[in-house]
């Protein structure tokens, strides 16, 4: 019988796990989640006290030490599960467990909407070691896998299962009122295209109350935004509707305003998958007047972009840099990125010069699956199938 061992080192990668876990309760195979649920990432190690625990598992006389994990297990894995594969302690927990002889699942953390120059960067970066020693990793979609292997990926060591993450999700709609939200993103090519659009948006429509949400990263790369604060009215804190026994003021404000926004305008990307499900009217931004297709322009990468990827990847000049990428990968992804764009806009609403136009169609839910393949609240049971059978249903 397989023992299974799950390591989440921040709360995306519990609420990324959790299901998961309540999978293997349900059917009653031995397991050990060690868990942090706050949002700063931890070494176990090093910051054991502020993990928590939950398994089935007797604890014995008999023991095995971890260095990774800083502390004695009470059995030996055959199985490890984790998340966020490409950082630390993941990477470090991996390699050690490997060489436990574990069989190694990486549940994916992105849904992997678009293509772009960072994607294919992101991916190369993800084959290396101890990242290439995972046996399998579960992916949400077909699209999402489809998108991953055109930049790149190993196509065979994915599997589509689906989203664990919202196995279990419930959300009640309340009465919305005139709230817009814009949502914000740390890129620097998107950054102020985003700014701009919350101040045409807050001159177009004096009836509404219109909020800026940044990515949590976004005023970390641009705190100038906070010396802003009577020209736009920002709201703080990590967006997520399914951890509801953290308490944080800034979320819960956040997650208020959100129950009552009317609309909610951005880049169509990961965080409209939650929307969606919520039944929320989304605002797609396209690709001019989001800055999406600077993101695909070579010379944008000159400087401090490729200063930190040639030490990643070791590239020795800007033109093998560019050779990597290959032009033809770009002038793909770019027609592609505009079609995914223009189906998301037929089913939900668009931001065009200053105006929200919006279409929503009754078969908006057709947009789920580039995020979800299935939408069945059933991610779980098929990556325990997987492992246990070799199969999913």
């Amino acid at each position: 019988m397989n023992k299974y061992l799950i390591v989440a080192s921040d709360e995306r990668s519990y609420l990324d796990l959790k299901n998961v876990v309540l999978e293997l309760k349900n059917r009653n195979l031995p397991y050990f989640f060690l868990y942090n649920d706050s949002d700063h990432k931890l070494y176990p190690s090093k910051s054991i006290e502020q993990f928590k625990y939950d398994t089935n598992i007797e604890f014995t006389d008999k023991k095995y030490s971890s260095k990774t994990l800083g502390f004695d297990l009470p059995f030996k894995p055959t199985v490890l599960l984790i998340t966020c594969e490409n950082w630390e302690p993941e990477k470090s927990v991996v390699w050690e467990f490997k060489q436990w002889g574990c069989f190694i699942g990486c549940v994916e953390n992105s849904s992997w909407i678009y293509n772009s120059i960072k994607t294919k960067l992101e991916l190369a970066s993800r084959k290396s070691f101890p990242s290439n020693c995972i046996d399998v990793f579960f992916d949400h979609s077909k699209w999402a896998l489809k998108t991953k292997a055109q930049a790149g990926w190993w196509k065979q060591k994915s599997i589509v299962v689906g989203n664990p993450r919202y196995d279990d999700f419930f959300y009640k709609k309340e009465k919305e009122e005139n709230v817009i939200i814009v949502w914000g993103s740390m890129e620097r090519e998107l950054h102020p295209k985003l700014i701009n659009i919350y101040r045409n948006l807050k001159n177009n429509y004096k009836d509404y109350k219109i909020y800026y949400k940044p990515h949590p990263n976004e005023i970390k790369e641009f705190p100038e935004i906070l010396e802003e604060k009577e020209n736009i009215n920002i709201i703080q804190g990590t967006f997520t509707l399914d951890n509801k026994h953290v308490k944080d003021p800034y979320r819960d404000n956040l997650n208020d305003i959100f129950k009552k926004s009317k609309y909610n305008v951005g880049i169509f990307s990961t965080w409209s998958y939650q929307l969606l499900l919520c039944g929320k009217d989304i605002i797609v931004v396209d690709a001019q007047d989001s800055g999406l297709d600077k993101e695909l322009n070579l010379e944008n990468f000159k400087g401090h972009e490729y200063d930190f990827w040639k030490n990643i990847l070791n590239f020795n000049s800007f033109q093998h840099f560019t050779n990597f990428i290959d032009l033809k990968y770009l002038s793909n992804i770019k027609k592609e990125n505009h079609d995914l764009i223009s189906f998301a806009t037929n089913y939900l609403g668009y931001y065009k010069d200053g105006v929200i136009h919006n279409n929503k169609s009754k078969n908006y839910k057709k947009v789920l699956n580039l995020f979800d393949e299935y939408n069945d609240k059933n991610a779980s049971k098929r990556i325990i199938s997987y492992i246990e059978d070799g199969k999913i249903f």
